[in-house]
């Protein structure tokens, strides 16, 4: 009788980086606010919210804002649905990105605390795998 070989067979854990706090655009020109980035907002109940949103072109970064937080100037906020999306489509015809090269998704790097480059009490978030040039923000 021979040895048996060893087994395939490996248990998978559920924890990976697609757990982190992100946003996404998507192909149908969705953003899209995962549950952990929710959670960092403070939007721990299901239910629709509202987010400023900004974009550094150069460093390829988001700048999301709360409402009661933020509030610039003749700026809309975008409206989430209880789904957690909100039409990129006038963010995009605003930006430099292209809806091919979609879908995109955006790592969450930091809050700034009034460094002067953004707003103060922002959420930042990098596109991912992208080197910022000004050498990225680390998340806290």
């Amino acid at each position: 009788m021979s040895k048996p070989e060893k087994a395939s067979f490996s248990w998978i854990s559920n924890d990976s980086s697609t757990h982190d706090a992100y946003i996404t655009i998507d192909k149908q020109l969705r953003l899209y606010v995962s549950s952990k980035a929710r959670k960092l907002f403070g939007f721990d109940e299901a239910g629709t919210f509202s987010l400023y949103v900004g974009y550094d072109a150069i460093n390829k970064r988001l700048v999301l804002g709360k409402v009661d937080v933020n509030s610039p100037a003749n700026v809309k906020p975008f409206k989430f649905d209880a789904r957690c999306y909100a039409s990129a489509r006038p963010f995009i015809a605003k930006t430099d990105i292209d809806p091919k090269s979609l879908p995109l998704r955006y790592e969450y790097v930091g809050r700034n605390r009034a460094d002067g480059m953004y707003p103060a009490g922002v959420y930042l978030f990098t596109l991912e795998g992208f080197q910022s040039p000004d050498g990225g923000i680390f998340a806290e």
